[in-house]
Parts: structure tokens; C-alpha cells; sequence
């Protein structure tokens, strides 16, 4: 159930460049690379900035996983296509066929590419961590972050 709260939204600085995050009070609703205007306020909030916090210790290799509260909007076969890609562990990858194959729609691979590509909060929901049927990134960004992933955790 969508929250009353007004929506804001903030841009952090990253060492991968600005970030934009977005929340409605209780959960964290849109995540983007790049300084953004999203409906809302723009202010930090307690949440927002937990959440960018949680951002860089993942990209400075000290976390491995997001804790915030999120709620992305979709429907609700790209929610279970996101909840899907949420389960693929940390410095692993996998592709679209075969996340189709997972929820059993092997036919559904081009519609599972659009679902990841439309969500709105990638990072917390590691969408990076799909890559092409060859293996290889889908962009420059995944390609960072799946490098990143690749390296031991800082302590």
C-alpha cells in the first residue's frame, strides 16, 4: 500500500558518480544514476540518506547487500521478475533466458530483459547481475559494479 507521505527525493555524491534516490517515507521508491529531478520534494531525509549510505559502503566493496526498505512500482510481472533478480547472489551473474526459465517462462526472456530494464530502483535490486546471453554486460555501469563484485570485501 502506497504511503501518505510526500515523496522526496536527493542526489548523493558516488565515487561512480552522482546518485538520485527517491522515497515516500517508509520505503526507498526509485534509485538513478545521475543527478535527477523525480516527483517530490528535494530534500534528504533520513531514509534517502541511509540509503546512500548503504550505496557507497556497497561501492566501496564493504556491503553486499541493502537492507532499506524498498518499493518499487511495476506490475506484477516485472515485481516478480525484480524479486527473482534480488535472489542472485553477490558477485554472481546470470541471464534473462535463464531468469525466465527460473519462474518458469522460458518464452518470456525478452519481456523479462524489459521488466529489469524498467526498474526503478537497479543497485538495490541488482539488475546488474544480469548480463547478455554471451556473458557480457549490458553497459558500462553493470560492468563497473560487476567488477567491483569480483573483488574480495573490504573489512
Amino acid at each position: 500500500m502506497p504511503s501518505t507521505t510526500r515523496s522526496t527525493f536527493f542526489t548523493y555524491p558516488t565515487k561512480f558518480g552522482p546518485v538520485t534516490i527517491a522515497a515516500d517515507g517508509t520505503a526507498v521508491t526509485a534509485v538513478s544514476f545521475g543527478e535527477q529531478n523525480l516527483p517530490g520534494d528535494r530534500q534528504p531525509t533520513a531514509l534517502t540518506t541511509e540509503a546512500a549510505n548503504q550505496i557507497m559502503a556497497y561501492l566501496a566493496g564493504q556491503r553486499s547487500a541493502f537492507t532499506v526498505p524498498m518499493r518499487p512500482e511495476g506490475s506484477a510481472f516485472q515485481q516478480e521478475v525484480w524479486k527473482a533478480a534480488a535472489n542472485i547472489p553477490y558477485g554472481h551473474t546470470t541471464t534473462a533466458r535463464a531468469l525466465a526459465e527460473t519462474l518458469g517462462r522460458p518464452g518470456s526472456f525478452r519481456s523479462v530483459g524489459a521488466a529489469l530494464r524498467a526498474c526503478p530502483t537497479p543497485l538495490l535490486v541488482p539488475t546488474h547481475r544480469i548480463v547478455t546471453a554471451t556473458g557480457k554486460p549490458t553497459n558500462d555501469i553493470n560492468a563497473a559494479l560487476l567488477k567491483l563484485e569480483q573483488q574480495p570485501l573490504a573489512k
